[in-house]
């Protein structure tokens, strides 16, 4: 299992960008696109601001498990922290295994 980061850690500048990274934590939102991917907020406790995970549907477990994800379940998300698209954040995670 790649190594296991804060939220607030990942935020901060902690791990450098292209590293396999895992947060464990719960999940504040999840929004699915139509495109099968699905983008998770994840927050731990340990700031204020959550991690947005995305999420492809190529995972084994996506149709089976992240689809029936909801408010408040507890996940553990691992993956590659790459640089955000989105508005909002600075990193995210490509994850490689919820």
């Amino acid at each position: 299992m790649p190594e296991l980061y804060t939220v607030a850690a990942l935020l901060t500048g902690k791990a450098s960008l292209g590293s396999q990274v895992t947060v464990r934590g719960w999940l504040r939102s999840k929004r699915d696109s139509k495109a099968g991917i699905s983008f998770l907020a994840v927050h731990d406790g340990s700031g204020f601001h959550p991690i947005q995970a995305v999420v492809p549907d190529t995972l084994d477990n996506y149709q089976s498990e992240v689809l029936h994800l909801s408010t408040g379940c507890a996940v553990v998300v691992s993956g590659e922290l790459v640089e955000s698209q989105g508005k909002g954040q600075s990193v995210e995670i490509q994850a490689t295994g919820v």
